[in-house]
């Protein structure tokens, strides 16, 4: 039957497939509108159009979802299926492009025409033949459906549309070879088709090869262990237990909680039923070897003796002996509970004479960086002979650093107090829980709330890590804690803890810390014990004044391993610098060390009205904080500046206002603001400031600028201030005293209401200062100026002088 080049058809949309001229496919029709067109396209002569959808996704699809080359088809066989789904047999003939599409009747029309089939390149046809027969060798399928000899008796382009059936590819990139009208790219995007589908095959044989491997590696360990077997029994030796009943043994042995022993018992189970190479299986075998792990009944020999305790506090720190002295009740509580049978028998809830928890408050040891607050936890540990174990809480915002991943998540392992355990390997180390103050929270969780249940006797001995989702008994695990800034500690659990405040060392205290502890170490670790290597005192007092402005030792230390280095050197190239001298004088260390660090701000003979010295506390210790203020002609206007808090900036404030309040009896005219502006200045000034403690400081500050009286230049004072004119206590005592003592100031001024806090400080501290009790700035006045001001008036009244009885007893 003759075709005409242009064509009016039944056309059907076919998904996931490409017909190409020549080829024989076979496919189910079951849409209405195919149904009926292929039923029209039998009546008008079997012939119909084959358009290949882009989106197999689309039921109705238009012309827009069509490629618009398609196949002319001549259908050759068609059986009905059940529920009017037909399997129909198709040939390609050629090549149409489509015009028109049309589904809007009952039946499906297009209008294309004939591409006409381009004669043959020129050339060697050798590639192609060589790729074809290396296809048909590694594909079988189609190896039964055509040969290399029927290939090489095709013209080329219906060779080449022969073969493009046949290799499995994607449909864009079948449809992109018919879309080939030449014979030239039409070949080298079959050529291109095949090294992919030959690449594929190499990875597809690889990996097939490797399974074969494992899974004959498998069999011949089945077969050899079986082999094994039967051999040990022939020669009478028992049987060596198999994997799954070791397990069983070690649970049964390891003392694990009832809870535990069931969930361990449970899990081994469902591993005895996976096979070994499974995910599944390692995940299983993971968790039992945690439980495993854990120390469930392993106790450290403790040692509760209080003398020998004492001794290694000694030796390892000295001062401190608040601190100590609290350590030391601390374990007498301990002892005290392990020696009364009856409170041991019931806080054992075995029955296995274990030691009862200590419900009492767990202690938190706050202070600035290198006072010691980690050496002391390691000593207490050493004292008890309990394993010692620290949980860095640094940076940590994640509850699961706490408590573990659920199991469900893949790499999931428990939190870092179980892995703590595991490392201690018993139930009773001290853990060190550093850092406190400094863990955050976010959409991760909230650690901080995560350890409530840690520090909690009456719930930490069933504490639950959500990876083992068993009870873990930590009520023997004795937890310390620190940290640097005490209102940093999150409320909820700072509740649970006692804290033990552990302010800066005086000068006395480092020396003596340098000659015990630190230089001994130094010397050992820079190999230099022998070498007669000395520190004079002066020496080490010019590292700590000149050197070091820390409330610790720290940097003390570092300063010395500094100049050991640069000896250690000198022994060995003395040619190079300086004759090795094992004597560490006071002129040699600028030397060693070049220009002094730290210029301290020495008290003055004489100061210009306006410059206070006040006391600060910061994290580090106590500092001096220099106030300066300064008369500008202006309108009133007060201009702070330093970087000062909102709370600081409100001081200031305040104390203009008192000042303003008792102008006449400081010498000044009522309306004395409205021709001058005030500025006050804290230097250091990138350095934020806050706090209300400087009240008094900044008020005595503008009084002297006022009215020209200069401060005295050997007086530091710290205070908040009241509109009345109260003093208000202020915190951080003992820091700012060590600050003032140790920049050299005589005398200071402190609230009155922070007498009961003066124990806490160093008695060298309260000897070598004069320490006055003020409680109302009319006391601060004759104390902190070099001379009273003249009040303006006879009916100005003359501020109160000062209470001699206020001042410190230690000092009269």
């Amino acid at each position: 039957m003759a075709v005409p080049k242009t064509l009016t058809l039944p056309a059907i949309p076919i998904r996931d497939m490409v017909l190409f001229p020549g080829a024989r496919v076979p496919f189910v029709v079951g849409r209405s509108a195919s149904v009926r067109t292929l039923e029209l396209a039998i009546k008008a002569g079997d012939h119909l159009l084959m358009l290949t959808q882009k989106d197999a996704k689309v039921e109705t699809p238009g012309q827009d979802d069509l490629y618009p080359i398609g196949t002319l088809a001549l259908v050759e066989s068609v059986i009905a299926l059940p529920k009017d789904y037909y399997k129909v047999g198709v040939k390609g003939i050629a090549r149409v492009n489509l015009r028109r599409y049309d589904d809007s009747g009952e039946v499906i029309q297009a209008e294309a025409y004939l591409l006409p089939e381009p004669s043959a390149a020129g050339g060697s046809l050798q590639a192609f033949h060589q790729a074809v027969e290396a296809f048909l060798g590694r594909n079988s399928d189609a190896s039964r459906l055509l040969s290399l000899d029927q290939i090489r008796e095709l013209p080329l382009g219906k060779a080449i549309d022969t073969v493009a059936g046949l290799v499995p590819a994607e449909v864009k990139q079948k449809q992109e070879i018919l879309e080939q009208l030449e014979i030239g790219p039409r070949l080298e995007t079959l050529l291109h088709l095949l090294e992919l589908d030959a690449a594929r095959s190499e990875v597809d044989r690889t990996l097939d090869e490797k399974t074969r491997q494992r899974l004959d590696q498998d069999h011949k360990q089945y077969v050899l262990n079986e082999k094994m077997r039967v051999i040990q029994q022939e020669l009478g030796k028992k049987e060596e237990k198999d994997e799954s009943t070791r397990l069983k043994d070690q649970i049964e042995a390891a003392g694990m909680s009832a809870e535990a022993r069931g969930k361990a018992l449970e899990e081994l189970e469902r591993l005895e039923a996976m096979p070994p190479q499974s995910a599944e299986a390692t995940v299983s075998r993971t968790y039992l070897d945690w439980l495993l792990a854990l120390p469930w009944k392993a106790m450290a020999d403790e040692r509760l003796d209080l003398m020998e305790a004492e001794r290694v506090l000694d030796e390892d720190h000295s001062g401190l002996d608040k601190i100590k002295a609290r350590i030391l009740e601390h374990l007498a509580v301990m002892a005290r509970l392990q020696k009364d049978p009856a409170k041991a028998e019931k806080g054992s809830e075995k029955g296995d004479g274990t030691q009862p928890p200590l419900r009492g408050p767990i202690l938190c040891l706050v202070g600035p960086p290198g006072v010691g607050k980690t050496s002391l936890a390691r000593s207490i540990a050493r004292a008890l002979n309990r394993p010692f174990v620290r949980l860095s809480l640094g940076g940590v915002r994640d509850e699961a650093e706490i408590r573990g991943h659920r199991r469900t998540y893949i790499g999931s392992m428990p939190g870092r107090i179980i892995s703590l355990m595991k490392k201690a390997k018993v139930r009773n180390p001290l853990m060190l829980l550093d850092e406190i103050d400094k863990m955050a929270s976010d959409f991760r969780g909230d650690p901080s709330s995560a350890l409530l249940e840690v520090l909690d006797p009456e719930q930490n001995a069933a504490f639950q890590d959500h990876y083992l989702d068993v009870g873990f008994d930590l009520s023997q695990v004795l937890f310390l804690a620190t940290a640097n800034v005490r209102h940093q500690i999150p409320e909820p659990l700072e509740d649970r803890l006692e804290v033990l405040e552990l302010s800066g060392y005086t000068t006395k205290e480092k020396l003596a810390i340098a000659e015990q502890h630190l230089l001994p170490r130094a010397l050992e670790g820079h190999g230099m014990k022998d070498m007669g290597v000395q520190f004079e005192k002066a020496a080490l007092e010019k590292l700590v004044q000149a050197y070091t402005r820390e409330a610790g030792v720290r940097q003390f230390e570092r300063e010395i391993a500094n100049i050991l280095r640069k000896l250690a050197r000198h022994t060995l190239q003395p040619e190079r610098g300086e004759a090795f001298d094992p004597i560490i004088t006071a002129e040699r260390v600028p030397k060693l060390l070049g220009p002094e660090k730290i210029l301290e701000t020495r008290a003055e003979d004489t100061v210009p009205p306006g410059l206070v010295n006040g006391l600060a506390w910061t994290p580090t210790g106590g500092d001096l904080l220099t106030i300066e203020a300064a008369v500008l002609p202006g309108k009133g206007v007060l201009k702070l500046t330093g970087k000062l808090g909102e709370v600081m900036q409100e001081s200031a404030n305040l104390a203009l206002s008192y000042v303003r309040a008792r102008a006449e009896r400081l010498g000044l005219k009522r309306d004395f603001l409205d021709s001058v502006d005030l500025h006050v200045h804290v230097p250091e000034g990138a350095i934020p400031k806050d706090g209300p403690s400087a009240g008094i400081t900044l008020a005595t500050a503008l009084i002297s600028v006022l009215t020209g009286i200069p401060a005295r230049a050997d007086l530091a004072m710290t205070g908040e201030l009241t509109l009345r004119g109260r003093v208000l206590p202020i915190g951080g005592l003992k820091e700012k005293l060590l600050a003032a003592h140790r920049q050299g100031r005589k005398a200071v001024l402190i609230p009155s209401e922070n007498a009961r806090h003066l124990e806490e400080v160093p008695a060298e501290v309260r000897e070598q200062l004069s320490i006055h009790l003020v409680s109302h700035m009319d006391e601060v006045i004759p104390l902190a100026l070099t001379r009273m001001p003249e009040p303006l008036g006879p009916e100005a009244a003359a501020p109160a002088p000062p209470n001699p009885a206020r001042e410190n007893p230690a000092t009269q």
